[in-house]
């Protein structure tokens, strides 16, 4: 059985050219959605500040019993309104309903089953050679390793299946949460699995050799099953894995107290419109503010702002680079001068990138915020007009090289 295969193929210029054409088509939606995509983020993102601004100046916060207090000295009613609570939570707690699994604390806001098996993995190095005539060989090295993994991969799609085949899983990891209740004063508030999940600290679960031999009763696998550091262990040696060897492990995350800003609907929490439509209902481990929740929240909605926004400014370069290449295919027929096609390629999807996307976010920004927008546009304009000098300049003083070259001859 060999852990290594290499395979060579070859492409010819025509099937390049062609395939160029349809990379054409494909880079242009490319950067047609990635402007929509854009335009859409900025414009989420300014809804949602507004969102939250508005939810800052509206939310009302109640008392360690529950209860808001009027102007006038009396109670008052918040139901429906945007109110702040800080409690205990408490209820039932997530259990592995499939496998049984450890018993977790009372105070679990989440529970991860974590399920690996050892498997086969293949890597792969592809070398490209670019041959006169516009044709490549292509040599792709192939290599195999075992490793512990959460996901199944698939031996059938390997380039060497021979003797690297993966047995299929017969359980995968899984999350459980389920509602919890948050206890302010006398009241009662539910919150949804979906909002209290995951908050407080994550820590590993150990199990114990019973926990063990019935998570290897209800699996029904014939591996010999041992408690391994905490780790159901489903093979014959953990310090010598084989191939189809499981080991199943959890993560606990709890929390003993949260704040929550959301509408207060009664005898639970449930999430409030604020005027442009967007929802609000925040959860925060432990005891934080009403300010600083929203705080905390504007600078996300910011940093998502802008991992989205390079995402598409990343998807319009992309987009630009598949519609131009197939200038770079054509420059190959003699490879010397495909490269440097692909050189100016690359720069012209830069400048094309730089221009635009500036140029896309300025105008969603223009309709919200026009100063804002305008000054974008102008950053936009003023990148275009500074890379048209430059090659302009590049382009003369190549001229005025070769002119004192020829009048020197």
């Amino acid at each position: 059985m060999a852990n290594h295969f290499t395979r060579v193929t070859s492409e010819s210029w025509f099937s390049r050219i062609g395939n160029s054409f349809a990379g054409i088509g494909i880079g242009f939606l490319l950067v047609i959605a990635s402007i929509a995509g854009l335009a859409w983020n900025e414009n989420r993102a300014v809804e949602t500040a507004r969102s939250l601004t508005e939810g800052a100046g509206a939310v009302i916060v109640l008392d360690d019993q529950g209860a808001a207090i009027g102007p006038d000295g009396r109670r008052m009613d918040t139901g429906g309104l945007l109110v702040h609570a800080t409690g205990d939570l408490s209820g039932p707690v997530p259990s592995d309903t499939q496998l049984g699994g450890p018993v977790v604390p009372e105070n679990t806001t989440r529970l991860v089953r974590i399920v690996e098996m050892y498997q086969w993995k293949e890597e792969s190095r592809s070398e490209t050679r670019k041959k006169l005539g516009g044709g490549t060989e292509t040599v792709t090295h192939y290599s195999y390793s075992r490793e512990w993994s959460a996901d199944p991969i698939n031996s059938a799609r390997f380039a060497e299946t021979a003797g690297h085949q993966n047995p299929s899983m017969p359980v995968r990891g899984h999350t459980f949460e389920v509602d919890r209740t948050l206890v302010v004063g006398e009241r009662s508030l539910a919150i949804p699995a979906s909002r209290v999940g995951g908050i407080g600290a994550e820590r590993p679960l150990p199990i114990t050799d019973e926990q063990a031999e019935a998570i290897a009763d209800t699996l029904g696998t014939y591996l010999p099953v041992r408690n391994a550091a905490g780790t159901a262990y489903f093979g014959y040696d953990p310090s010598r894995p084989r191939i189809g060897d499981l080991r199943i492990s959890y993560t606990v995350t709890t929390s003993d107290t949260a704040s929550v800003v959301a509408a207060d609907g009664g005898s639970r929490m449930v999430p409030w419109s604020s005027s442009n439509g967007r929802e609000i209902f925040l959860v925060r481990d432990g005891v934080v503010s009403a300010p600083a929740m929203f705080e905390q929240e504007q600078k996300s909605n910011a940093q998502f702002t802008w991992i989205l926004r390079l995402m598409g400014i990343g998807a319009m370069f992309v987009g630009f680079l598949m519609m131009l290449n197939i200038f770079g295919v054509i420059g190959d027929v003699i490879p010397f001068v495909g490269s440097l096609t692909r050189i100016a390629v690359g720069f012209a999807a830069f400048a094309l990138t730089l221009i635009l996307a500036p140029l896309t976010i300025g105008i969603a920004w223009f309709a919200v915020r026009p100063l804002l927008g305008g000054a974008i546009i102008v950053v936009g304009f003023v990148l275009a007009t500074g890379l048209w000098f430059v090659s302009r300049k590049r382009t003369t003083g190549r001229d005025s090289a070769a002119n004192a070259g020829e009048t020197q001859a």
